[in-house]
């Protein structure tokens, strides 16, 4: 084996090929396809099954490139299922293949490179078994993390990862019965199964001052990342919850994080008003799961189960003189676009001490009338630049208006638009907010109402 290999680098790597790989397959796919009615079948069956890291070899100006071999199947005319060899540079240029199916067994290379017998040469001396097998550093990764929380490798059902060098604000386990020397064994098909993994890159911060590693208290741990794993299985052992964190060394050992602690089970009450990432809007949400941080009054982590059935994290901020109201904002994934300056910032307990206020603004953009989709940050962080919006739109009044009609059909039979108006300003101008005056305006119009018939009657 190479020196001084960089395991957890070279995994990413060959994460980035497959996943890279699987995504140009199934665009291909779509495309060839069209209306199939037994798409999806083969959507399953067209996908990388592994990768391998190879080496590296001489390239141009004395450089060195890295080599991997991706290891592609793919179902053919007749429904058999293929076998193709495909290499790959570090930074993903694709260098030739062969279709091992086939009577030709040998490498043919890219178009590109059709004459280079040097490159050629240099790739067939190659020992295709590998230096590094993607499948078996995935299947020793999860025994570590089941050996680590005490259940089967099989029970590990998502895994996100997060990198804990990059930049973040933010009951007694279970006797473990198997020694490392009994590691449980996991088949090829639960391998492809479970290492289908949501892999959280926190390369930019989220607030401005603290690493995630920082923020867990774990800096000193030696940790390379950190997994949030799912399983049913914490359930089933007693735990409040099914997500459980775990810290990644360099030699692929894992540990429990013992700086969270469950905050308040998988049914939540917390009111979370969660920001989107570049804080154009925001949403009133309940999460999965929440967790207190060890020495953090303010600051949590949340996690939830996305809509593609991804692991998704936030972190999230609470006011100690408020603990059932919070304001979060998202952490990087895959899916989800690095967040911008002014909602990291928004995190910072130090540069924002006034989160309180900042939901209660929040609330009160709401009594106006503003959908969640249309709240931005400006309309309640603490920048001085920004203006906080105090007037309740036009269209909302005429909203309340409706609604209060509807609340009583005598109610439009007897005021007008405008009488109905006149009642909700009355009592707007006596201090209420608009849901108090919506509310009284119905009550007592619907009352009047009543009274305005019986007299009529008479």
């Amino acid at each position: 084996m190479e020196k001084d290999l960089d395991i957890e680098n070279i995994i990413e790597k060959m994460r980035s090929l497959r996943d890279k790989r699987d995504l140009e397959l199934l665009e291909q796919f779509m495309e060839d396809t069209k209306m199939d009615p037994d798409y999806n079948k083969k959507v399953i069956q067209n996908k990388v099954i592994n990768v391998k890291y190879l080496g590296s070899i001489d390239w141009e100006n004395d450089d060195k490139k890295e080599i991997y071999l991706l290891l592609e199947q793919k179902e053919n005319e007749d429904g058999e299922l293929v076998v193709i060899e495909r290499y790959y540079t570090e930074d993903g240029e694709f260098l030739g293949g062969n279709n091992t199916s086939d009577r030709y067994d040998y490498l043919l290379l890219n178009s590109k490179y059709k004459n280079n017998e040097n490159l050629l040469e240099n790739l067939q001396k190659l020992d295709k078994e590998g230096i590094l097998d993607l499948n078996e550093l995935e299947q020793d990764r999860l025994e570590e993390i089941a050996l680590a929380l005490g259940v089967k490798v099989e029970d590990l059902e998502k895994i996100s990862e997060i990198d804990t060098k990059d930049e973040l604000d933010l009951e007694k386990d279970k006797q473990i019965e198997n020694s490392k020397d009994e590691k449980q064994v996991i088949s090829k098909k639960e391998i492809e199964k479970i290492s289908a993994k949501t892999e959280i890159k926190t390369n930019q911060k989220v607030t401005d001052n603290e690493t995630m590693a920082q923020l867990l208290g774990v800096q000193d741990k030696g940790y390379k990342k950190i997994e949030i794993v799912y399983s049913d299985k914490f359930k089933e052992n007693g735990s409040s919850t099914r997500f459980c964190f775990v810290g990644i060394k360099d030699d692929g050992s894992a540990e429990k994080i013992d700086s969270l602690e469950q905050g308040y089970g998988n049914t939540p009450t917390k009111q979370i008003n969660a920001v989107s990432r570049d804080g154009s809007e925001i949403n009133q949400e309940q999460v999965y799961s929440m967790y207190k941080i060890k020495g953090r009054k303010e600051m949590q982590l949340a996690v939830d189960i996305g809509s593609m059935g991804t692991v998704e994290p936030s972190l999230v901020r609470t006011p100690m003189q408020d603990n059932e109201k919070a304001i979060s904002i998202p952490i990087e994934t895959k899916s989800i676009k690095p967040t911008t300056r002014e909602t990291r910032e928004l995190m910072n307990e130090k540069r924002n001490p006034r989160v309180k206020e900042e939901i209660e603004r929040i609330e009160k953009q709401r009594e106006l009338g503003i959908s969640d989709k249309d709240i931005e940050i400006k309309d309640f962080d603490d920048n001085e630049y920004n203006a906080e919006r105090t007037e309740i739109s036009k269209e909302y009044i005429e909203k309340c208006i409706e609604e209060i009609k509807k609340y009583d059909n005598r109610i439009k039979e007897i005021f007008t638009d405008q009488e109905i108006k006149n009642k909700l300003d009355k009592e707007l101008n006596n201090g209420r907010s608009i849901s108090e005056a919506k509310e009284i305006a119905q009550k007592d119009l619907s009352i009047d109402a009543s009274h305005f018939k019986e007299e009529r009657n008479l």
